[in-house]
């Protein structure tokens, strides 16, 4: 089909880039471009780079049946409830790192009660993450200071970077 590939898509096929000859006779500004002829459900794409195309005729026909079958997934309905689990993962990492915030700075002081609420709870839920990164990180200067909540902090926000979906350009 000189020298396009052909590939099974829903676009309408491209125009002609050369007048027919019935056109050619016709002045210049009223030129009538053709659509190309192509199967129903088959439209044309550009013909991929040389390397490409080396590497295709070199594996042959092994992968043909593979792409094929990659082509026919539609993965379009899996987008709107993956993007709602990442976004709501995004919220509960942000309020996690506030209520993280508000244990370590509560930490700073000697004589809070933390056997009673919301003391306890507020220590029940920072402590784990805290001791894992602890693990990390030992406390330095002879256990006075600890710098496993810079790292929690760090970790909660590289996850929030990762989750959080990038604009499209």
């Amino acid at each position: 089909m000189n020298g396009l590939l052909v590939s099974p898509c829903t676009r309408p096929p491209l125009l002609r880039p050369f007048p027919s000859p019935a056109t050619r006779l016709l002045p210049a500004r009223t030129l009538v471009l053709r659509p190309l002829r192509l199967p129903r459900g088959v439209c044309a794409s550009p013909p991929p780079p040389r390397a490409a195309a080396a590497a295709a005729s070199a594996v042959g026909g092994l992968l043909a049946p593979l792409e094929v079958g990659l082509r026919s997934i539609n993965l379009a309905p899996l987008r709107p409830p993956v993007a709602a689990a990442m976004s709501a993962a995004v919220r509960w990492l942000g309020v996690y790192r506030e209520v993280l915030l508000v244990g370590v700075l509560f930490s700073w002081f000697p004589n809070i009660p933390w056997d009673r609420q919301p003391f306890s709870a507020l220590r029940d839920l920072c402590d784990p993450f805290l001791a894992l990164c602890r693990e990390v990180v030992p406390p330095v200067f002879g256990r006075k200071l600890d710098l496993s909540p810079l790292v929690a902090f760090m970790a909660i926000d590289i996850l929030i970077m990762i989750l959080r979906p990038q604009p499209r350009m």
